[in-house]
């Protein structure tokens, strides 16, 4: 790969919001495995490894939190842009596009 050629990780801002949907959705597995593990760390009398898992639970929330308003800034940059580029499709486009 040449030097000015840099690949770009989202396309989009669409791309960048399904790509925050699955992050969202990856973390909501991951939480319920950890919570799965914090109850057989506690039955087995782990009490620090459930209270690392504990924490691991609280990060995970922190992370979801940051995602969904994320997912919301990208949705407000799609309205800006649609604005911006007067991307609005009112009735006269729609009709003057189907004739």
């Amino acid at each position: 790969m040449l030097g000015h050629e840099i690949e770009q990780p989202f396309d989009s801002i669409e791309s960048a919001h399904d790509f925050m949907d699955v992050l969202a959705q990856t973390v909501l597995d991951a939480m319920k495995d950890l919570r799965k593990e914090e109850q057989i760390a506690l039955a087995q009398g782990h009490t620090r490894r459930a209270k690392a898992i504990g924490l691991a639970l609280f990060k995970c929330k922190t992370l979801v939190c940051h995602v969904h308003k994320s997912r919301r800034a990208l949705n407000d940059l799609r309205t800006l842009r649609m604005l911006i580029l007067d991307e609005r499709a009112t009735p006269e486009r729609v009709m003057a596009a189907t004739a």
